[in-house]
């Protein structure tokens, strides 16, 4: 026996325009809790269930009414992260939130050369609070396990280099 039904009925498609402004109301929603990219925004209205379009479109409607800013994001980015975080760190996090490459060159001309290494040799330092062994294969071990953390907090190899020198160079001069 046979059970019959009626085809489930499909929902009608949203007005286009009613769409648009549930993501536009979405997307102030999503801005109230912390500042986002203007990709990173699509991308949330997205995830949501909006369309494309009604993404987009919500999203450019906070660009022009000035509630996303992708280069004032990524200045606050940079200000906050440069103390305590390389260069490359700092510029991979700003492009996977969506920021594009210019903003990310325009953020992180703000970082000079010399603050990227100070930056560094204050963290070598922090680490090294201990001291530096004088067991030359302990010496080694120690500097090469600070030397990674500094890489994967983003500093280029040259100014790991440079604060592994310094911070060595430093902690003898305290013996």
């Amino acid at each position: 026996m046979h059970s019959w039904s009626a085809p489930a009925e499909r929902a009608p498609a949203p007005d286009p325009a009613e769409e648009r402004r549930a993501a536009e109301q979405a997307a102030l929603r999503i801005l109230g809790g912390a500042a986002q990219s203007e990709a990173a925004l699509r991308r949330r209205l997205e995830r949501r269930g909006f369309s494309a379009e009604a993404a987009r479109a919500a999203a450019e409607s906070a660009v022009r009414l000035g509630y996303v800013d992708d280069g004032a994001l990524a200045r606050s980015i940079v200000e906050r992260r440069r103390g305590r975080r390389g260069t490359v760190r700092i510029a991979a996090e700003l492009r996977a939130r969506g920021v594009d490459d210019e903003a990310v060159r325009s953020a992180m001309s703000a970082v000079s050369p010399d603050e990227q290494r100070e930056s560094a040799v204050r963290e070598a330092q922090r680490r090294l609070r201990d001291g530096i062994p004088a067991d030359r294969a302990e010496r080694r071990r120690v500097l090469g396990r600070v030397g990674g953390a500094l890489s994967r907090l983003g500093f280029p190899g040259d100014v790991v280099a440079h604060a592994l020198a310094r911070a060595g160079s430093d902690a003898d001069e305290d013996c």
